[in-house]
């Protein structure tokens, strides 16, 4: 095994399909209407009119043709019907999620506090209605009891996990990082993927795919359905939020992109998208990073608000291409060494960005080397803590090289500096993510 590869920078996009949830040729928002006017006709007609029908609703339906089969191509056109209310239910609301500061002397303890928290049946229901604009039931009613309780011991397996991954030593890791990370995931598809509403209708694969040799991670497109597509389309919108910004942009266009494509994919890749490890990313590989500072800032004339974006750190910034790529139909100039991309906040959902929060809430713009796809950071972290809890579990042999740093030392310095910071960012990324709180660590709070 070439263990070097780790450093690689190596991406590969196949057009691929496999079933994509979201394709098809049923309106099923024109059925949902003719169905809502039919019930309308159906209340008027009284008992007397109803009697025509045998008082049965479903043999007026019939009549009206209102019954269609319940086949793939009608299951598509509703999940795309839910994918898209609750898009437009995030844009046209400011962010329902409080911001609160965790004392960075004592982190991470507060932001565990807050993880063990959410482990209540009811606070989790409640959460299910704050996270989920529409919660794909029409009659708004959320989740029930029992599936709550079976969200909480997902909630308590993923924290006692974590709390092992703290304690234990480094040789396990990744397997108890990403073992961790997929028992919060089950909840975070629970509590924010339109498409999803019990954790018995997931699939039982992870989503993805390792490549041991060169290493490599493989996912959308083709791949089977499982955890880590249901992850990604647990984001409908990229919310992005701070004490002055609460900006949101539609992730539409990448879900559909998302199961059109297939990607193979290097570690090094993916850990040039890390914001925390950018500077080691740098020294370990020769390479700038894909993460660079980003400050928004509203401004407003007498005919409009608008967004300034400024990306860069006025030595390096993103190449020009990604940059029109990602604000197309926006105004870019440059100034002081950093691109300025002025969005009209009516239109700022239109924009591709790749945006993330470091663990104070730093802002960074990500170069994107999946566009249009745009991967969440909590996505990425599943696809590196696959890759090495892989690594760790078929190549015992490698990965105690990789520790006792008897490779490649940069090899070794890239992989331990990432699973500490990453150990130390993954409880603020779940609460970002399922509970009601957006966090950030400052010395202020």
């Amino acid at each position: 095994m070439d263990i070097e590869a780790i450093l690689h920078d190596d991406i590969e996009r196949v057009e691929a399909q496999n079933r994509p949830p979201f394709e098809t040729t049923f309106d099923y928002q024109t059925f949902r209407k003719s169905k809502e006017e039919a019930l309308i006709e159906w209340k008027a007609l009284g008992g007397e009119g109803q009697k025509k029908y045998r008082s049965n609703l479903r043999v007026f339906y019939q009549e009206k043709n209102l019954v269609p089969e319940e086949d793939q191509n009608f299951t598509n056109g509703r999940n795309l019907f839910l994918l898209n209310s609750e898009i437009e239910a995030r844009l046209g609301s400011r962010s329902n999620l409080d911001l609160i500061l965790l004392d960075d002397i004592n982190f991470p303890a507060p932001a565990l506090e807050l993880l063990a928290n959410i482990e209540n049946s009811s606070h989790i229901r409640d959460l299910y209605k704050i996270r989920k604009r529409t919660t794909g039931s029409e009659k708004n009613s959320g989740i029930t009891e029992d599936e709550a309780r079976r969200i909480k011991n997902c909630l308590r397996q993923g924290r006692e996990l974590y709390l092992s991954s703290r304690s234990g030593p480094v040789m396990v890791k990744p397997l108890n990082l990403f073992y961790s990370l997929t028992a919060y995931t089950y909840a975070i598809i629970i509590l924010n993927n339109p498409i999803r509403f019990k954790l018995d209708s997931l699939p039982g694969s992870h989503g993805m795919n390792y490549l041991p040799n060169p290493i490599r991670a493989q996912f959308g497109g083709d791949m089977p359905h499982g955890t880590f597509s249901d992850l990604v389309t647990s984001f409908p919108t990229n919310s992005i939020r701070t004490r002055d910004v609460d900006y949101s942009q539609s992730n539409l266009n990448s879900i559909l992109e998302f199961y059109n494509n297939r990607f193979t994919v290097s570690a090094g890749t993916l850990l040039s998208m890390i914001p925390e490890i950018r500077e080691y990313y740098k020294i370990t590989t020769g390479r700038d990073s894909r993460a660079h500072p980003l400050e928004i800032n509203a401004i407003t004339d007498r005919r409009s608000t608008s967004w300034e974006l400024q990306i860069g750190d006025g030595i390096t910034r993103p190449p020009a291409a990604d940059i029109s790529q990602t604000f197309q139909n926006f105004k870019v100039t440059e100034r002081h060494g950093k691109y300025i991309v002025v969005i009209p906040t009516a239109e700022e959902h239109t924009a591709q960005a790749t945006i993330y929060a470091d663990i104070r809430g730093k802002l960074w713009y990500i170069e994107n080397p999946f566009f249009p796809v745009v991967l969440p950071e909590i996505c990425v972290h599943f696809l590196l803590s696959s890759m090495f809890s892989n690594l760790m579990r078929y190549s015992p042999d490698h990965w105690g090289e990789v520790l006792l740093n008897q490779v490649n030392t940069n090899v070794s310095l890239i992989m331990n500096k990432y699973l500490s910071s990453f150990e130390l960012k993954m409880p603020i990324l779940l609460l970002r993510s399922i509970s009601k709180f957006y966090p950030t660590v400052s010395s202020e709070s």
